[in-house]
């Protein structure tokens, strides 16, 4: 049996010894659940663990953090020893990891996250909670207008939708989820096409984190596409903050 390459990676017992290890991480602290199947630590600030693909389906999704040469030598290192179809990079770090990988689809996103209530914003009044009889107007709406939408009604871990209604018509919309119990993560925020440029998604993101922040909640998440300017802007200024840049896809196999 080869031995190992002394490259500064370790396998961990178990998740309490990864959060030890990741400190005051907000992302780590927060989305580090009990489905986790594997854990490890690399050289420098790198950290990985291994979690069942929800939005990549397969053996499992690597995520990884830290500096990107550290977290390309963990992830180097977690593809020989064990079998992963996806994964979540620190940005561009696919393209230092040795094998090569390719990711296909790529995706570039970011995480954000509050801890207070945003300023109010107009027409704030106009959003409420929806119910099982909206679900067909929610699925229209993020069909029609949100095509990188990624939850839709029924979804497992969804605990409610918020939205606007304009002449009887939906016309904004946003979900909150729970992966993982106390964490909320807002999902699905869409504007139908005719009604943008009124400052209804600010409205119902505004609304929902107020909502979501009550005691025992310390904070409201949520994940954009990287190349969402606009949404960028908005999260900013409602008091959301970049946590972590990400690069995630799944693996495709060489040859």
């Amino acid at each position: 049996m080869s031995a190992q390459p002394d490259d500064g990676v370790r396998r961990l017992p178990d998740a309490r010894a990864l959060r030890t290890l990741a400190g005051d991480d907000v992302y780590v602290r927060t989305s580090l659940g009990g489905d986790c199947s594997a854990w490890w630590a690399g050289p420098g600030s790198a950290l990985g663990w291994v979690v069942p693909g929800r939005r990549f389906p397969g053996r499992g999704h690597l995520v990884v953090t830290g500096d990107a040469a550290d977290a390309a030598v963990l992830a180097s290192r977690v593809m020989t020893d064990t079998e992963v179809t996806s994964m979540s990079l620190p940005r561009d770090v696919d393209r230092l990891v040795r094998p090569a990988v390719r990711l296909h689809p790529r995706n570039d996103w970011e995480w954000m996250y509050a801890d207070a209530a945003p300023p109010v914003q107009a027409r704030e009044d106009e959003v409420g909670w929806l119910d099982d009889g909206d679900d067909g107007d929610i699925l229209a709406l993020l069909t029609t207008w949100s095509g990188r939408h990624d939850t839709v009604p029924g979804d497992e871990g969804v605990l409610g939708w918020a939205g606007i209604r304009a002449a009887g018509r939906l016309v904004a919309v946003a979900a909150y989820v729970e992966h993982h119990p106390g964490v909320t993560y807002l999902a699905s925020i869409a504007t139908s096409g005719e009604a943008r440029g009124q400052g209804l998604g600010a409205a119902v993101t505004a609304w929902l984190t107020r909502q979501l922040l009550v005691p025992g909640r310390e904070l409201v998440t949520l994940g954009m596409y990287s190349d969402n300017a606009v949404a960028r802007r908005m999260y900013l200024r409602l008091g959301y903050r970049i946590d972590k840049r990400w690069t995630s896809g799944r693996l495709v196999p060489p040859g």
